[in-house]
């Protein structure tokens, strides 16, 4: 309970009148503070015992629209508050929302009880801009008598949990000239402790078990389904290179192309996961690296990358410079190597980069990591590059350099046309831009141990191939 402003000067006034009894020699002048002060001690104790049973017969209740949400998407909150009985007191109930909420304003989010009113609700909005679990605080109960000389406040109702999850775009297509591809692991990988290597055990299948090591020979044999146990070989090292620039910043929210890279990649760490393979992730923002988690191959460390890759966003930094597509003028040596569409003109392309090029890329942040990280292991490590394909000479200087140096290189690019929002108005350029991406893609692919991938919405990819071939017919 706290004495108001206004109580405060009520008891000033009284003293004063003591004062002005001394002054003046007037001593029934203090019969005027006595007075105040009864009048005030009267209210005083009318304010303790209404205030002890206000508590009990206020009703206080939070209520969500719904228990999980996607980030910065609305919930609707309803607050309701009740009383058994009127009172002469003003009564304020106010919402309190995670401090992580944003949107509701004060105003929107408090009911006030009128003389004659006994319930009282309010419904508001308000919005979560990161993900995780949060939970709405009691509701803040201010209580003020009549003449506005004493208040007290406590909390009071339920506390609402709501869970709020990640924006995930939908759709999400990985693959090579619109035919997608079930596993981020190149499909030499994606067999690998299948083939090749000594059976230790046939056993009967367990939840939890990975359906790829069913024997179905056994299976048949047995009726129940069964599992062939291979010899694990050394755990390998996949390092994760993602972009999070502004040049994968293009699409709508949600749906960027980062938004699509981080899904392909939170399906690469959740493969190396089933395999065991030691993970290492390096996101590069404009800066140069942002996050840099070295490669372990533990539970803690599967759990600390995905959470990493869900807390990377685009960078805030300047907008992206728009580099030519072709792929024609990336080097001297394939300009003028004609582009016949022959075996040997896509295979001896790759290796006719100038050494110029590579030098000029060393200050390309995607390329710095890139090569400060594989140049520590050698031949020791596959490297799994997420990217667009904004900047063309910088991700084919990466994948040149790590085809040499690494044991496998796995590009993931989103392409730009598939993210422009008026990309598909005009059918014949975008359709033309996919083709140029497609042969950079191609490009990409045909360097040693090196496989390229196409991140993005599958619906639009199969819209745009579609519609290409209904108007060729």
């Amino acid at each position: 309970m706290y004495a108001t402003r206004r109580q405060w000067i009520v008891a000033v006034t009284a003293l004063s009148f003591s004062v002005l009894a001394v002054v003046f020699a007037r001593p029934s002048l203090v019969f005027g503070t006595v007075g105040v002060a009864c009048w005030l001690l009267y209210h005083y104790y009318s304010f303790v015992v209404e205030l002890e049973r206000l508590p009990d017969e206020l009703t206080v209740s939070q209520s969500i629209s719904q228990p999980s949400i996607p980030t910065d998407a609305p919930l609707s909150v309803t607050l309701d508050a009740s009383l058994a009985r009127r009172t002469a007191f003003e009564v304020t109930v106010e919402s309190r929302p995670p401090i992580s909420g944003r949107g509701a304003e004060t105003a929107n989010r408090t009911v006030i009880f009128g003389a004659d009113e006994t319930a009282a609700t309010t419904t508001y909005s308000v919005e979560f801009p990161t993900a995780g679990t949060v939970s709405f605080e009691e509701c803040a109960v201010e209580v003020t008598d009549g003449h506005g000389l004493l208040t007290a406040r406590w909390k009071q109702g339920d506390e609402p949990t709501v869970t709020v999850e990640q924006r995930t775009p939908a759709n999400v297509h990985v693959g090579r000239g619109g035919k997608r591809t079930y596993s981020v692991y190149d499909d030499e990988d994606a067999e690998r402790n299948v083939h090749g290597q000594p059976t230790v055990e046939i056993r009967e299948y367990k939840t939890g078990d990975s359906l790829r090591r069913i024997d179905w020979n056994a299976t048949a044999r047995f009726d129940y389904p069964h599992i062939r146990e291979y010899e694990n070989e050394p755990d390998r090292r996949v390092a994760i290179f993602i972009d999070h620039r502004p040049s994968v910043g293009s699409g709508r929210p949600g749906e960027t192309q980062f938004a699509y890279l981080r899904e392909a990649a939170l399906a690469l760490v959740a493969e190396a996961h089933e395999r065991s393979d030691a993970v290492g992730l390096f996101a590069v923002g404009s800066d140069g690296v942002t996050v840099s988690r070295s490669f372990r191959s533990t539970p803690e460390q599967y759990a600390a990358v995905r959470k990493a890759l869900y807390s990377l966003d685009v960078d805030d930094g300047a907008s992206p410079s728009v580099e030519c597509r072709s792929t024609d003028d990336t080097s001297r040596g394939q300009r003028t190597l004609p582009d016949d569409g022959s075996l040997f003109a896509a295979r001896i392309r790759p290796y006719l980069l100038t050494r110029g090029d590579t030098t000029s890329a060393a200050d390309d942040p995607l390329f710095k990591a890139v090569r400060s990280h594989v140049e520590r292991h050698s031949e020791d490590v596959y490297v799994a590059l997420f990217t667009s394909d904004v900047h063309r000479t910088e991700v084919r200087n990466c994948v040149q350099y790590t085809s040499w140096r690494a044991r496998q290189t796995n590009a993931f690019l989103a392409p730009t046309v598939l993210f422009d929002p008026d990309g598909l108005s005009t059918l014949d350029e975008t359709y033309s831009e996919y083709v140029s991406f497609e042969r950079f893609r191609r490009t990409l692919g045909s360097y040693p141990q090196t496989s390229a991938f196409e991140v993005g919405p599958g619906d639009r990819i199969e819209t745009i191939l579609t519609s290409v071939r209904q108007v060729r017919a």
